[in-house]
């Protein structure tokens, strides 16, 4: 009997040590389950928001080729007016963005939510639904991504092909009104000098051109280009214009209050006698005069029966105050010849300065 005792006394404890044990190893059992389900929606949670983003990545690219696509449609379009887009441009921009969107998301799954045009800007704003992976579990079968993207048309400065010699300019100022004059007939040399006299030539040879302006219904627009080619390092190959160009007669009006880009070229006489003339490469243009516009004299040569080049008055806004062409000695007719443009010159820019005051169409958003 005491030895049947002794055992029982011994085998109890270990009897609740081996409870404890299954007890214990069920309570991991379900720490662990918990575990493993906190880890696999969280791994679900990292892939599927990974996925999510590259979407947006993809989306944003999209948005950011529509903006800009359609500003630059609006820009090119001889019927945009200052105050909006051409209507046919907005009439197909939602397709046009659609195309983007479609061609730079992987699997071409996108949609417009809208495109909504100010006076020059547009914003495209896209959607697309990126399918879940593992967030499947928690029943999230896809994730929607939205982004957009804002560009504005038009540019900050008007390339004006009207040649200046670099001695005819005054100092820049950014408050006083100036009025930069250069006579058609050579009249008044003086300020220049002989140098400058001689490269005064005419001929608007250097300029772009024309271009084929393709519209969105297939058909095709010759488009008079009333502009010059921006690399000013370069020689211009022909003589350098002094009248205004026909293809810019109808940029003349809105000419006021804005800033023009006027090419300079160089008054030194080894590069412009022995490259310019005897090399034949032409004048050398290195820098843009920057003017903001408040009036304009504009004249033009005709040839007579007698091959007499003669000035005849051209477009004309110039105010009834500021600096402007003077009137012959003692009679109340303005100087034949004369011509030049209005306003504030606030300084001259570099290549690459000038570049940027050309770009057309430009992200913003």
């Amino acid at each position: 009997m005491g030895t049947a005792k002794l055992r029982t006394g011994v085998m109890r404890p270990i009897n609740r040590a081996i409870g404890r044990a299954r007890d214990e190893t069920g309570a991991i059992t379900i720490l662990l389950a918990i575990c493993m389900t906190v880890v696999l929606g969280m791994a679900a949670l990292a892939i599927d928001i990974g996925a999510a983003e590259a979407r947006k990545a993809q989306l944003q690219d999209a948005a950011d080729a529509a903006a800009t696509g359609i500003a630059q449609r609006c820009f090119d379009s001889p019927l945009t007016m200052a105050a909006a887009c051409d209507a046919g441009v907005r009439a197909g921009a939602t397709a046009t963005a659609s195309g983007y969107a479609v061609d730079n998301v992987n699997d071409g799954s996108a949609s417009v939510l809208s495109v909504v045009f100010t006076s020059n800007t547009v914003k495209v704003t896209l959607a697309s639904d990126q399918p879940s992976f593992f967030a499947r579990i928690f029943d999230v079968t896809s994730t929607t991504v939205r982004t957009d993207a804002t560009a504005k048309w038009g540019q900050p400065a008007t390339p004006l092909p009207l040649a200046y010699h670099q001695c005819a300019l005054p100092a820049p100022s950014a408050t006083t009104v100036r009025f930069l004059r250069y006579d058609l007939l050579d009249l008044s040399i003086s300020g220049c000098g002989l140098v400058g006299g001689v490269v005064d030539l005419l001929g608007p040879g250097w300029m772009t051109g024309t271009s084929l302006l393709s519209l969105d219904d297939g058909l095709t627009l010759l488009k008079s280009n009333c502009q010059y080619d921006i690399d000013l390092v370069a020689y211009v190959s022909t003589t350098l214009t002094k009248v205004l160009p026909t293809q810019c007669s109808s940029l003349v009006s809105s000419l006021i209050g804005r800033q023009v880009l006027l090419p300079v070229y160089d008054d030194i006489l080894v590069p412009i006698v022995v490259n310019g003339v005897l090399l034949g490469n032409g004048y050398q243009v290195k820098k843009y005069a920057l003017m903001t516009v408040t009036g304009y004299d504009f004249q033009t040569l005709s040839l007579n029966l007698l091959n007499v080049v003669t000035a005849t008055v051209g477009p004309k806004n110039m105010p009834a105050s500021g600096p402007h062409c003077p009137n012959l000695p003692l009679l109340p007719v303005e100087t034949p010849g004369c011509q030049g443009l209005q306003g504030v010159f606030t300084g001259f820019l570099t290549p690459a300065e000038a570049s940027q005051m050309l770009a057309g169409v430009q992200l913003i958003d």
